[in-house]
């Protein structure tokens, strides 16, 4: 059993990669868009989950047209933050087209990280990468205002 000082000084995560090693990578996303709506939201943005090519998430705008954001998520810290983008089947990828979406929202779950970048930026790319130490101390809200500016 903990001691009061013990309790104190021991910080609990929300998520932790070895719990979610039994999801598989479909899950996974689904929880990473889930955290982003939540965090949309709080900033006051009415947002709404879909079923779209190309994008996962729809945040009202008015009166400008909503943004379309394309959530891609990692569970774990360890490794390259690489987040893929290229479409297509396992043996006929395509590199982005920046028509399919406004924004990417790239999330590391278990440091609870989420920066937003322009899809223009990444036209003809097959994979994102995010140095890990400037993705976990960025500020999303400041990241969301540049990326839909």
């Amino acid at each position: 059993m903990m001691t009061s000082t013990q309790k104190k000084s021991h910080i609990f995560k929300l998520y932790q990669s070895d719990r979610m090693d039994k999801l598989d990578a479909s899950q996974i996303g689904e929880v990473g868009e889930h955290f982003v709506t939540s965090v949309l939201g709080g900033f006051g943005l009415e947002v709404f989950k879909t079923n779209g090519k190309g994008y996962d998430l729809i945040v009202m705008n008015e009166p400008n047209p909503p943004i379309r954001v394309d959530v891609k998520t990692k569970s774990s810290l360890e490794g390259q933050r690489i987040y893929n983008i290229k479409k297509g089947k396992k043996t006929n990828y395509r590199d982005f087209d920046p028509q399919a979406c406004d924004i990417f929202a790239l999330v590391c779950l278990e440091d609870l990280s989420i920066s937003f970048h322009k899809s223009k930026d990444y036209a003809g790319k097959r994979s994102i990468y995010v140095n890990a130490e400037e993705h976990s101390t960025t500020d999303p809200y400041e990241s969301w205002v540049a990326a839909t500016k």
